[in-house]
């Protein structure tokens, strides 16, 4: 609409403008050169108008016909620069599919019609790897290390490459890098973390995981889970130190942040012990048991009476037990106690009682050092042990992410590296337990019939051992 009035506007202009030359006619005379021209002053103004048009249309066709070359190239370089798009996108789809041949094609086709490498290095570095050629992928990926835009992707290639590889140490030193070109991107801070802690580097680890909480890579639950997972692991190495102040704060920390995490509670109650601060251990492990009963809870809990004698010892365990009484931690550790204090029917009673929520190895164990013990009998004993080699394995510390089993807890596993991955479970096959207990040099049997009581000797001085007891900690 607007354009339609401008467009009366002006021919209104027009019209007013011969009107106003009509009404005024004059004469214009040229004389130039011997020539005499005589013409009206609207001629003139016609003339005049007609070779501006001219003029204009001839300094138009001159400047075209001097920017055709560079149109033309220019032209080309966009017909070019559009295939290597094409090459690009086709082959980014390649490696989706994962076809290395045909991702390799288009990444060479890409490179040679795009001059622009920040673009091409990323696939040309992923159509190696599918190719199989991680020399070449990791030059490409430290190419991109020369670029600003391109150098993060680079390092994160490099990260991915060097684990994939089981080079902890250059995955580790990529990690640092990308930290600092970006230290709250979340991969960055996870990954930080997790390599810190498995090369036992506890400090890095503590900044590494305010990264991680500050780049929200974790939700808060597993934050504070992490976080009382490393407490743990300084607490423990603290511990080892004898720097049992500094060991009790920490562990304090984690037990308040994790109250099921086992070892937390057991290395706690230790530190405690060792800065003679019992009420305290007493009440925490009172506190731990019933939350989750572990075989582990009970040597800060003998450390807390040394010397003491059986029945005594036997009397605090009830106490200790009576949150979980029927736990099958607890009747294998009444069990043991009972056993020692020569309490016969009181061991039977609490073995028949775990048999029946589980026939674990250490079970057949007992109930085999029973009978030989209350009534010297070494068939039924014999019996028991072999029923032992055919039972359910004793539960122990199992990685849940690759199943691999080992008698310590820790961190991360040391057969795969996962964090916080170990659960107390028994492991995946049968017999075999990776800890035995319940044996040592003062037990064994003895097939032939010979030996100081015929079959089996046992030691009843002896301190008693954990027991493995099945059920599941929360560890």
């Amino acid at each position: 609409m607007r354009a339609i009035l401008f467009f009366f506007i002006k021919l209104a202009i027009v019209i007013a403008a011969a009107i106003w030359l009509v009404e005024r006619p004059g004469r214009v005379s040229v004389e130039w050169l011997g020539y005499r021209i005589d013409s009206s002053v609207g001629v003139l103004l016609l003339a005049v108008f007609l070779l501006m048009i001219a003029g204009t249309l001839l300094y138009r066709f001159l400047a075209t016909l001097r920017r055709a070359p560079g149109s033309i190239r220019q032209g080309l370089r966009d017909g070019r620069r559009e295939r290597g798009y094409l090459a690009l996108t086709q082959g980014m789809v390649a490696v989706a599919a994962g076809d290395p041949e045909e991702a390799r094609k288009l990444a060479t086709r890409a490179n040679r019609l795009l001059d622009e490498p920040p673009l091409t290095l990323l696939l040309s570095a992923q159509a190696a790897q599918l190719n199989g050629d991680e020399a070449a992928a990791e030059r490409y990926f430290l190419a991109m290390l020369e670029r600003e835009e391109t150098a993060f992707l680079g390092l994160r290639g490099l990260v991915n490459q060097a684990l994939k590889a089981g080079d902890e140490d250059k995955a580790l030193r990529y990690t640092r890098q990308a930290r600092d070109l970006r230290p709250e991107t979340p991969w960055v801070a996870q990954t930080l973390f997790d390599l810190e802690l498995r090369h036992g580097r506890l400090e890095g680890a503590a900044e590494a995981l305010a990264l991680v909480k500050s780049s929200n890579a974790l939700s808060h639950a597993e934050w504070k889970r992490r976080r009382a997972v490393l407490l743990t692991e300084e607490g423990r190495t603290l511990l080892a130190a004898g720097k049992n102040d500094e060991a009790a704060a920490k562990l304090r920390e984690a037990n308040r942040l994790a109250p099921t995490l086992t070892p937390a509670a057991a290395l706690l109650a230790q530190a405690w012990v060792a800065l003679d601060s019992k009420r305290k251990a007493q009440r925490l492990l009172k506190k731990s048991w019933t939350l989750a009963p572990h075989p582990s809870l009970l040597e800060p809990f003998f450390d807390l009476a040394p010397g003491e004698a059986p029945l005594a010892r036997v009397r605090r365990l009830e106490k200790l037990m009576s949150g979980q009484p029927d736990h099958i931690v607890s009747h294998m550790s009444a069990a043991r106690a009972a056993l020692d204090a020569e309490l016969w029917g009181e061991a039977r009673r609490h073995l028949e009682k775990a048999a029946q929520l589980e026939t674990i190895e250490s079970v057949c164990r007992l109930m085999a050092e029973l009978e030989e013990a209350e009534h010297g009998n070494s068939a039924a004993a014999r019996q028991w042990f072999q029923r032992a080699s055919g039972a359910a394995a004793d539960p122990t510390w199992v990685c849940s992410n690759c199943g691999a089993a080992t008698s310590d807890w820790g961190a991360h596993c040391r057969a795969c590296g996962s964090i916080d991955s170990l659960d107390w479970r028994a492991p995946a096959f049968v017999g075999g337990s990776l800890l035995q207990p319940l044996e040592s040099d003062d037990e064994a049997v003895d097939e032939s019939g010979e030996g100081e009581t015929g079959t089996t000797r046992r030691n009843s001085t002896a301190k008693p051992v954990l027991p493995l007891a099945a059920g599941r900690s929360a560890g």
